[in-house]
């Protein structure tokens, strides 16, 4: 019966022109061993061992089954057995008849491959088959056809480091995917998955390694390469039809409609297992045009895309998402040296320029081939410095072009945001840009958004803008090319070799942010040191690092949002006729814990455009604004100001200021003035040690939710306070105040206080109280303090909850 079905299986593979090597000698001979059949799988592509009860007694089939799990090992051959009247788990496990067969000759070195065999998947016969012997062999005769007329999609030969990214993607697709081969689909439902990642980073390339180890499971297959070129030069028909005539494998009349192709994947692939495989897809429309909705297609389907955007899944339920990330700088390397060298080792003479360049190129792979091939053979080492230069400064032209085509499909507002990223905002909390962006952007978020799902930025854990190296100097070369030949006419200025056309009286119109780095000590790093007004009236952003500033610091800066001076400048004197600091002063030293010697602020100007102003750290002993100034201020910050002792009544000119933080500072009051910041919301006086009391006019702070007032020497709080109808959180931990203020009681929004570590608050017996508070649904607070003995737990509203004494 085994002969038969050889024969019958023989003749239908050979009916329909596929080339078939039987062997004959073994049906007829048995246990000779022959080195034809050998030398013959190691050229065949695919192997089909009809395995019997008696198999395993005969040494040259055991022979042959060594080979063909041998060959798919190590030149990724298929294996597709059947199982003729023998339970696959005998194979596996070697038991049954296998494994009395094995006994008697003494052939345990064949239990590996027998094992091998076993778990893969392949057909199974026996007296319940529900399939006639006929319908299996049409089975096997369609999937040996489809293996062999589909033929591999092109990939590179110096691959590095893809097999952990396919177990990924096999799992994500519910394939069973074994010794590096796709065993078979796992699940009946059809399963859509996108990859991701910036240009360049290789994501057509694992796509298309992903389809040639799966595509012999399917029905029917396709790949459709570069979507957006053929539809912006033929339409989304032509697609379409592309689509329809591979799964139809030619057979179909092409549609003259887009909806007439919809109709025809709807009526004729539903119950057809399809493996597809969509290049560059842009948008979700794309996505619909050519597949429809999921059930559409067969069960058991997979659809893979890749694209630039994970938008284009918006409409997919459980699409699954894998994002390629650049290389790791080993493997960046291994593929660098193969295309250099043809190696996986450089010379080496070239270990250092080889590290560089790879570092340079971003680890993206299109990067590394393009440079790589380009210096192949290529032995002069002055050659290689230029690339490398040449990479410094902006990506290699196939991969800026690669970066321009996603670039383009932004809207205007992100293409904004991602070039003040590249320039200017990079390793920022998003915070601080986020209150830049909402001025000139109605929906910041959703460009962010947008960025985020092309993968051209990241938000890290401590919310921080993260931007790659190759994508800033993307963006940064953009905004070089808004005039190569006159930097000041360019939005962004981010060179400090540009910092002397700030010397011009005029034609700094079109500048915005200005961002310059003197952290090496460079010389001439001298900002401004001008008797004239400097005119920079669109500057929005200000970032120096160990700049100078000398002259009257008159600049023009209205519009300016935000401000950084890092690392103290090395010289920054005014000469207005207060000023204690002139060219001779040697006060001025480095230091590494900021402008801690800085003991006055310049005169800036109105600066009735920021937003925000940072000036933690510093040496100021007085803080006074300017009537009408920072008429936009929201957030100021003066923490561990050592030398702070007074804030003037001008601070209540800042009627925009949300956040006020003093931590650490040496006041001893505020003014009376403070309550004139209607919309303060957070106030912060932490660690100010000499800080005895409050002004009563803190209870005109009606937005005011937090107060943190935790060790500092008050003993008591303003009657005032009661006031304070929004107040949440009040802290007042290791203070010196006596009595505990019963004026908050009403305070019917508060939800957390903390009183704790209080030495001298009085309480009968000082029992200690313990409140459980539930303010934030996300957190279990509990604060402590010593009650006075007439108190009594104020809330009881919902969301909050008290123990009692104990």
């Amino acid at each position: 019966m085994r002969r038969g079905f050889a024969d019958f299986l023989y003749t239908m593979l050979t009916d329909v022109g596929i080339s078939v090597f039987r062997d004959e000698e073994e049906l007829e001979r048995g246990e000779e061993t022959f080195p034809r059949p050998i030398q013959v799988i190691e050229q065949c592509k695919i192997s089909i061992p009809i395995i019997s009860k008696e198999y395993a007694s005969s040494e040259s089939c055991l022979l042959e089954l060594e080979q063909m799990v041998e060959c798919m090992d190590n030149k990724n051959r298929i294996i597709i057995p059947i199982f003729y009247y023998i339970d696959p788990s005998d194979v596996r496990n070697c038991s049954g008849p296998f494994e009395r067969a094995l006994d008697e000759h003494e052939k345990q070195n064949c239990i590996p491959p027998l094992h091998r065999i076993g778990e893969l998947e392949g057909h199974h016969l026996h007296e319940k088959s529900e399939v006639s012997h006929g319908g299996v062999v049409r089975q096997i005769v369609c999937q040996v056809e489809q293996m062999l007329k589909k033929q591999d999609l092109v990939v590179p030969k110096q691959l590095v480091r893809v097999d952990s990214h396919v177990q990924g993607i096999m799992a994500k697709l519910k394939v069973d995917y074994r010794n590096g081969q796709a065993v078979k689909i796992g699940d009946s439902s059809v399963t859509v998955l996108g990859i991701f990642g910036i240009p360049g980073v290789g994501k057509t390339v694992l796509a298309k390694y992903v389809y040639n180890q799966l595509y012999h499971l399917f029905d029917a297959c396709s790949f459709l390469g570069e979507i957006q070129a053929e539809i912006d030069h033929h339409g989304i028909l032509s697609v379409q039809n592309n689509l329809i005539s591979d799964l139809d494998k030619g057979n179909a009349k092409k549609s003259d409609s887009s909806e007439k192709a919809l109709l025809h994947i709807r009526k004729n692939f539903c119950t057809v297992k399809v493996l597809v495989l969509l290049d560059d897809v842009t948008n979700h429309e794309q996505l619909s045009a050519l597949v429809g909705k999921l059930d559409w297609l067969g069960p058991g389907s997979r659809v893979i895309l890749t694209s630039q955007t994970q938008d284009v899944l918006i409409n997919i339920n459980g699409a699954e998402i894998f994002v390629l990330e650049p290389m790791k700088q080993d493997e960046a390397l291994k593929l660098f040296h193969r295309h250099a060298f043809g190696t996986d080792s450089p010379h080496e003479d070239y270990n250092k320029l080889s590290t560089d360049i790879v570092a340079a190129t971003g680890r993206l792979p299109l990067a590394l081939e393009v440079t790589g091939s380009s210096l192949f053979l290529v032995k002069s080492k002055k050659a290689w410095r230029e690339t490398l230069t040449a990479l410094e400064v902006a990506p290699h032209k196939r991969v800026r072009e690669a970066l321009e085509k996603s670039y383009n499909n932004l809207d205007e507002s992100a293409q904004q945001i991602f070039i003040d990223i590249a320039c200017f905002s990079n390793g920022m909390d998003e915070r601080i840009p986020h209150n830049m962006w909402g001025v000139d952007n109605d929906f910041p978020s959703t460009s962010i958004q947008a960025l985020q799902a092309r993968c051209f930025v990241e938000i890290g854990e401590d919310k921080k803008l993260l931007m790659h190296e190759i994508l800033k100097k993307f963006g940064q070369e953009i905004v070089k090319n808004e005039n190569r030949n006159e930097p000041f006419k360019r939005s962004w200025l981010c060179n400090r070799k540009d910092a002397p056309l700030l010397k011009r009286r005029k034609g700094t119109e079109k500048v915005k942010a200005l961002r310059l780095n003197f952290g090496d000590g460079s010389e001439g790093n001298t900002i401004f040191k001008y008797d004239q007004p400097v005119s920079l009236p669109y500057l929005t952003c200000l970032k120096l690092d160990r700049a100078n500033n000398q002259g009257s610091f008159n600049v023009l800066l209205p519009e300016l949002r935000w401000l950084s001076w890092c690392a103290r400048p090395e010289v920054f004197y005014n000469q207005s006729p207060d000023s204690r600091v002139h060219e001779d002063w040697g006060g001025w030293k480095f230091s590494e814990e900021g402008c801690s010697f800085l003991y006055k602020l310049p005169d800036w100007g109105p600066m009735r455009g920021l937003e925000e102003l940072l000036i933690d750290g510093t040496s100021i002993s007085r803080i006074s604004f300017p009537k009408d100034s920072m008429m936009k201020l929201k957030i100021f910050s003066a923490r561990n100001c050592k030398n702070l002792t007074e804030i003037s009544d001008s601070v209540g000119y800042l009627q925009s200021l949300v956040y006020l933080a003093l931590d650490g500072t040496a006041i001893h009051t505020l003014p009376m003035s403070i309550g004139l910041l209607k919309k303060l919301n957070t106030l912060s006086l932490k660690n100010c040690r000499r800080l005895f009391n409050l002004p009563d006019g803190i209870g005109n702070l009606k937005s005011l939710q937090s107060l943190e007032l935790s060790h500092t020497a008050i003993q008591e709080l303003p009657p005032s306070v009661k006031d304070l109808k929004a107040m949440k959180l009040l802290r007042m931990r290791d203070t010196l105040i006596r009595k505990f203020p019963e004026a908050i009681l009403n305070l019917e929004q508060l939800e957390e206080i903390d009183f704790s570590l209080c030495p001298i608050l009085e309480g009968e017996s000082r029992r200690h109280f313990e409140i459980v508070v539930f303010g934030n649904p996300e957190t279990d607070l509990h604060w402590d303090f010593w009650p006075t003995s007439k108190f009594s737990p104020p809330f009881s509203s919902p969301g909050t909850r008290h123990s009692g004494m104990r």
